[in-house]
C-alpha cells in the first residue's frame, strides 16, 4: 500500500474523504509504498493534519445528498495520537489553576 492510500483510509474511518490538496497539504511520500520506517511519520503527519479539518463544515447536505463525519471520533483519535507521538494537543480543553 501506499503512503497516500494510507492516509486516505484512516481518515474514512471517521466519514471523512481527503481531497489531493488535502493530500499535498501533508505531504510526505505519497507514491512510496508504507514501510515501518515512514508509517511512522505519516501518522505524525495525520494527527498535525487533524486541527485544520475541525475548521471545515461536519455536515453537508444538497440536492438530497448528504454527507457529515466523526467529529468527536476525530478530536479523540487526535488527542491519543499527540499523547502516542508526544504532540502538543491544541484542541483539548485542559483545566488551567489560577492563583489570585
Amino acid at each position: 500500500m501506499i503512503i497516500g492510500d494510507y492516509i486516505k483510509q484512516k481518515f474514512q474511518t471517521f466519514g471523512i474523504q481527503l481531497s489531493e490538496a488535502d493530500l499535498l497539504d501533508i505531504s510526505l511520500g505519497l507514491d512510496e509504498e508504507v514501510t515501518t520506517d515512514n508509517k511512522l511519520k505519516a501518522d505524525v503527519a495525520i494527527a498535525k493534519f487533524v486541527p485544520s479539518l475541525l475548521l471545515r463544515a461536519q455536515s453537508i447536505s444538497e440536492s438530497g445528498f448528504s454527507m457529515s463525519w466523526n467529529i468527536q471520533g476525530i478530536k479523540d483519535y487526535y488527542s491519543w495520537a499527540c499523547k502516542e507521538y508526544g504532540l502538543k494537543d491544541n484542541l483539548s480543553n485542559k483545566p488551567k489553576v489560577t492563583f489570585l
